[in-house]
């Protein structure tokens, strides 16, 4: 038998705090075998992260390895010093993190940080590491790796940021690599060839993977066993594909029933009661026992053992299996009531019409003045409608279009031609222009709230502001107010009195979400709400959207790039790509042939929570095409898989269309509907 490159024994971390000790991992203990992808999900605060730093012996000032050992290829890294250990990371060890902003060096480009793992070990000569570099931006999806390699961090996106941490990571070609939420930000298309190059590594290199993540569908697609986390503890695991078949743990089955089906089915998400426990003060018995809808009185009274139920499938629950057991209401089950906001207006016709939508950036993105380079097309041509009570979702790429799309139409940017009407009005002009009846009936929820929350100012006087603002409320009532948003989003009306770093991710975004609603709004703009969260704040967050939705009949552009959440909650939705919408359509009508073919490829892309779904994969050449010269006639032709010749080169471009579902592409649509569908 193969011995594992990692085996951790009894592990316990404590981080000390001025209030309490936290104890962050609890008598972990697992084992990561060469050429094995050992998934660890759980939700935030579970002790996931916790669990990589250790083993990285690269934890806080104040975090604590207690109890237990690390074992790395038969030896004990417990207690090695730093200057022992940096002869191991890197080269032996290495790890791709969450947030690449604080692993890449602001003053360093960023090809020079790549090739220092390879040459500070002696791997390679600095000529040899720097084409090395190259290649793996490459494999990593970078557009112009060449010129890529002499920018820095600042100068790239988010997207490329994380490529580049993985590529870092990968440069060593470590005996294990962890990766903590490596793809989280990424789009469904360079995910899939990140995930690919894990598979290949895997393969070539004989690799041990320890991968970190709350998508259980990224484990699913290349894991090979898992463990489930909760409270600093390992509460089931198993074989992926016998999880994913039967789950014995009850967090582990709320887990699985809190994902979007992968075949549509609408209705609420059955979110997890609760939140995370508090790790300084833990509960008696099974740490579960508060939020747990199985519980029995033996669950207070003893801590059930992480033992056997079937073969190497193991379960920390004293009545597992759990098929078939009474359920009953939760401890910490938060109540919610919708909000009741000033009178509804009446609006007749179409919410939102946008018509011919451009939105262009500068002369090709120099800053020079009198530059003849073209401009940046952002958003070029797009037409869309979205009605009363509705919600469109648009997806695609990063970089194609999606966040400038709901930036001009909110007025953050103005728009370079075409028309927005909004309740029948043109409102085609920047925010500043735009009158207060329209600011206020338009409002917008970013994908990460922290950088629009003031962290000076308090949860209740981020709430109070739309309302002192744009509201019909008199000063004396702005306090309720405020207590009724909080409790319609699901939150205690106390927090209004704490700041925003006092909050975890999803009660910031329900914060967010709360302060959008303030206003009574006709359209809300979502860009990538739930892209950060674990799948029990995701299920939350939608719930709450389609319960605001249904008693405010407020319509939604809802932008994502996970497919699964955009068809869980759109009735429409609208592919994006270099700033065209290629398909629009219902929901039902994106996930079923016919198909563009670049939708195809996004959906073959999709990373299902199913082992054992059968699918289609469409793997993408190249990269996108630069949006100041964009390919003439299909703008996807340098990438289609389907091209069919010169025609596709050609304006313009037919547009196929049928009942509200619209398919921009040379192809006739009785040929695409031919098409093998990508989920079956």
């Amino acid at each position: 038998m193969t011995e594992p490159v990692l085996r951790i024994e009894d592990l316990e971390v404590i981080y000390r705090t001025d209030r309490a000790d936290v104890r962050a991992i609890n008598k972990v203990s697992m084992e990561v075998a060469p050429g094995e992808v050992r998934g660890v999900v759980g939700e935030s605060g579970c002790g996931k992260s916790t669990l990589a730093f250790a083993i990285m012996k690269y934890l806080d000032r104040n975090g604590e390895i207690t109890n237990g050992r690390i074992l790395f290829n038969g030896e004990d890294l417990k207690d090695k010093s730093n200057s022992e250990m940096e002869d191991i990371w890197g080269k032996h060890m290495g790890m791709i993190y969450q947030d690449p902003t604080a692993s890449l060096n602001p003053s360093i480009p960023v090809g020079e940080q790549i090739t220092e793992v390879a040459t500070a070990h002696g791997l390679a000569s600095r000529k040899e590491a720097m084409e090395e570099t190259v290649d793996l931006l490459e494999r990593v999806h970078i557009r112009d790796p060449e010129g890529i390699i002499n920018r820095y961090s600042h100068e790239l996106s988010g997207g490329m940021r994380q490529r580049i941490g993985i590529a870092a990571g990968l440069m060593g070609k470590p005996e294990l690599l962890i990766l903590d939420e490596p793809t989280t930000n990424l789009d469904v298309t360079t995910e899939a060839r990140i995930l690919d190059i894990i598979e290949e590594l895997k393969d070539e290199l004989n690799s041990a993977f320890l991968y970190i993540t709350h998508d259980l569908g990224v484990i699913a697609r290349i894991g090979d066993g898992i463990e489930v986390m909760y409270a600093g503890q390992i509460v089931e695991a198993s074989e992926i594909a016998k999880l994913f078949e039967e789950q014995f743990h009850p967090y582990t089955k709320l887990l699985m029933r809190s994902l979007p089906d992968p075949e549509g089915k609408k209705g609420s998400l059955e979110d997890i009661p609760g939140s995370m426990v508090d790790l300084t003060d833990l509960p008696d018995g099974c740490k579960f026992n508060t939020r747990c809808p199985f519980r029995k009185d033996q669950c207070f009274e003893a801590e059930p053992p992480l033992e056997a139920k079937e073969g190497k499938h193991r379960a920390k629950c004293f009545f597992a299996p759990i098929e078939g057991a009474e359920e009953t209401e939760s401890e910490e089950d938060e109540g919610r009531h919708l909000w009741e906001g000033p009178p509804k207006l009446q609006e007749d016709g179409a919410i939102l019409e946008v018509r011919g939508l451009k939105k262009y950036f500068g002369s090709g993105g120099s800053w020079l003045p009198g530059s003849n380079e073209p401009p940046v097309r952002a958003v070029d041509g797009v037409d869309l409608t979205l009605e009363r009570g509705e919600t469109v979702g648009v997806v695609g790429e990063s970089g194609c279009g999606k966040t400038t799309l709901a930036r001009t139409i909110i007025g953050l940017t103005e728009a370079t031609e075409g028309a927005i009407n909004f309740t029948g009005k043109d409102v085609t002009t920047g925010v500043s222009r735009r009158s207060k009846e329209t600011l206020k009936r338009i409002q917008i929820v970013f994908q990460d709230p922290r950088s629009t929350l003031n962290p000076k100012r308090t949860v209740g006087q981020a709430i109070a502001r739309p309302l002192i603002m744009h509201g019909d409320f008199p000063r004396n009532e702005i306090p309720q107010t405020t207590a009724d948003l909080l409790s319609a989003v699901g939150l205690d009306p106390k927090l209004a009195e704490r700041y925003p770093n006092q909050l975890s991710g999803g009660q910031k975004q329900r914060v967010a979400t709360a302060r959008a609603f303030a206003t009574n709004p006709a359209l809300v703009l979502h860009d990538e709400p739930t892209s950060s969260l674990d799948v029990s704040v995701q299920a939350t967050i939608l719930n709450l959207l389609l319960d605001l939705q249904e008693d405010s009949e407020t319509s939604y552009l809802f932008i994502s790039h996970d497919l699964s959440v955009v068809r869980h909650i759109s009735d429409y939705i609208a592919v994006m790509y270099l700033g065209n919408v290629v398909e629009f359509g219902t929901a039902e009508d994106i996930f079923s042939p016919p198909y563009h073919p670049y939708t195809e490829a996004l959906l073959s892309a999709i990373p299902v929570p199913d082992p054992g779904l059968q699918r289609k994969r469409i793997r993408l050449t190249g990269s996108v095409p630069s949006a100041v010269n964009p390919p003439n006639g299909c703008v996807f032709h340098t990438r289609c898989p389907r091209k069919v010749g010169g025609e596709c080169e050609r304006e313009p471009i037919p547009e196929r269309e049928s009942e509200n579902h619209l398919i921009k592409c040379v192809i006739p649509k009785e040929e695409l509907k031919k098409a093998e569908p990508v989920l079956s």
